[in-house]
């Protein structure tokens, strides 16, 4: 049972990598909107607003600092209870920072240079230049904010990683084989930390299972039709 965590630049096509990495290995992918749902099911409210669209209540949360202290020890324990369930892929801001020093953990950062992520952010979401510039440096700001605030962490810091794969270089699909690969590869001593040995909160444990019971029924029932 692995876990990879892949950290990502806008417009460097991570989410990309990550579900396709996920469809391939047949595992979990678990991104921010999860890791919502699953706060909310545990009874992480205060009001209704915040929880309008799941891009709203994180932008709101970087930007505001809205209770960092109480979202951070929750969303901290959203990510080992995930992580503990095993055979996933944690798409998100700061999911590697919890799990370090893990041997059942891949820790990934996708990037690319600038340029080409204002190319291809004009090209996905048909902005000018000047619309994906701005969008590029607001989605920079807002994950190096978070990862600051909440692990003290700057997202730059390739020490934290296992792999940093620039997609300018490396086509998206090779970076996807090589994640299957390395995830296959990977190799625990009997005295190292896993994933799957953590101590997690049961009532989150239960969440996440339940979570992806319900995933896998929804496939399910696509594949049917």
């Amino acid at each position: 049972m692995a876990v990879i965590t892949i950290f990502r630049q806008a417009g460097c096509e991570g989410r990309y990598v990550a579900e396709n990495v996920a469809r391939t290995l047949d595992y979990h992918l678990a991104d921010y909107a999860t890791a919502e749902r699953l706060m909310l099911q545990c009874g992480y409210e205060t009001t209704p607003k915040v929880y309008e669209s799941v891009p709203d209540f994180w932008d709101r949360f970087t930007r505001r600092g809205m209770e960092r202290d109480q979202i951070n020890s929750m969303l901290r324990s959203v990510t080992l209870a995930t992580a503990h369930h095993g055979n996933v892929v944690m798409l998100g801001r700061g999911c590697f920072a919890p799990l370090q020093g893990l041997c059942d953990v891949l820790h990934v950062r996708v990037k690319a240079s600038l340029s080409l992520r204002i190319e291809r952010i004009m090209q996905k979401h048909d902005m000018t230049k000047d619309e994906a510039t701005a969008f590029v440096a607001e989605r920079d700001s807002l994950v190096a904010d978070f990862a600051r605030t909440s692990y003290g962490l700057s997202p730059d810091d390739f020490t934290q990683f296992d792999l940093v794969i620039d997609t300018g270089k490396v086509e998206p699909d090779v970076a996807v084989r090589w994640l299957v690969e390395a995830a296959g590869k990977l190799t625990c001593r009997a005295d190292d930390p896993t994933a799957e040995a953590l101590e997690v909160d049961q009532v989150l444990q239960r969440a996440v299972a339940k979570e992806f019971r319900r995933r896998e029924n929804l496939r399910a029932k696509k594949r049917g039709r």
